[in-house]
């Protein structure tokens, strides 16, 4: 009974976040709404005008980004100082400066370009089967990006906020607690799970579950959160500033198996040289950069 309370204890960061969402959203909508609906007022708008103002705004590109970004921050903040004031003492294993080498960094990017191709096809799969599954998150997708551009907001908050709140509700708090109930490949398989259903979208569920097996091994593997953090980085910079560089071919059988392999590679030689690097840091690395357990 009381690792089945461990287990549930463990819902309660997701349940958190999904709290922050709600709660910075009502009065987001709220105060938007006040300002479009005294403007109308004093400009002779319609309730037809209005309405279709509100609309506008509430499913434009920049409104979801700039409401996605206060959510983040929040949950940032909440989960920054949850995690170390409860779990870093005995999480944080490795000094963050002192935890990454060129082989480390090195295989973070391999892997998370690697990872680009994997989940992109796994994707692509998935969207055969299940075509509405599909349809529903590139509708998400567009919404984001409703103007075909990246914007400056739009890149830090893929590449910087959402990566390190990400990390400090699951990698950090979620995967901290769970390995007080599961061992540490059962912790790490569960805040996978939670992850993609943080997305609330079945698509980006999935591939979000996928790669977070991926981050919770170079959590647990590297010994800080910094290292699923930049790991996380190099995965949203990889998808959201070159994936017009990389190589898909759905359609045509041999560079779909052609490129998919290209992609498994180097998800092996991320993790292989990934591995490589921790055994060099672990080799370099004095006693007084290194904390509890190592």
């Amino acid at each position: 009974m009381k690792r089945v309370g461990q287990i549930s204890f463990c819902l309660v960061p997701l349940l958190l976040a999904l709290a922050i969402q709600f709660l910075v959203s009502v009065p987001v909508f709220g105060i938007s709404a006040m300002g479009i609906i005294l403007d109308g007022y004093h400009s002779g708008n319609s309730f037809s005008e209005i309405y279709t103002q509100l609309l506008s705004l509430w499913s434009s590109g920049s409104f979801t980004v700039w409401l996605s970004m206060l959510c983040a921050l929040a949950s940032l903040f909440l989960f920054g100082f949850w995690y170390r004031k409860k779990l870093a003492v005995h999480e944080e294993r490795t000094v963050a400066k002192s935890a990454f080498n060129l082989w480390i960094v090195l295989s973070l990017f391999l892997l998370a370009i690697g990872l680009q191709y994997v989940v992109s096809y796994f994707m692509s799969f998935i969207g055969a089967l299940r075509p509405d599954w599909m349809r529903s998150y590139e509708d998400l997708m567009n919404t984001v990006s409703d103007t075909g551009s990246i914007s400056p907001v739009m890149a830090f908050y893929s590449c910087l906020v959402a990566p390190v709140s990400e990390e400090l509700l699951f990698r950090g708090v979620t995967q901290g607690y769970a390995k007080k109930a599961l061992p540490a490949i059962g912790a790490v398989c569960l805040q996978a799970v939670l992850f993609g259903i943080f997305h609330m979208n079945i698509i980006q569920g999935i591939y979000a579950a996928f790669l977070g097996l991926f981050l919770g091994y170079v959590c647990e593997a590297g010994g800080t959160i910094a290292i699923p953090i930049v790991f996380h980085a190099f995965f949203n910079f990889s998808g959201v500033f070159l994936n017009s560089f990389l190589f898909y071919h759905i359609e045509q059988p041999f560079f779909f198996l052609l490129w998919l392999t290209v992609g498994v590679l180097l998800t092996y030689a991320g993790i292989f040289l990934f591995q490589h690097g921790l055994l060099l840091r672990s080799q370099a690395m004095p006693d007084d950069t290194r904390i509890q357990g190592q």
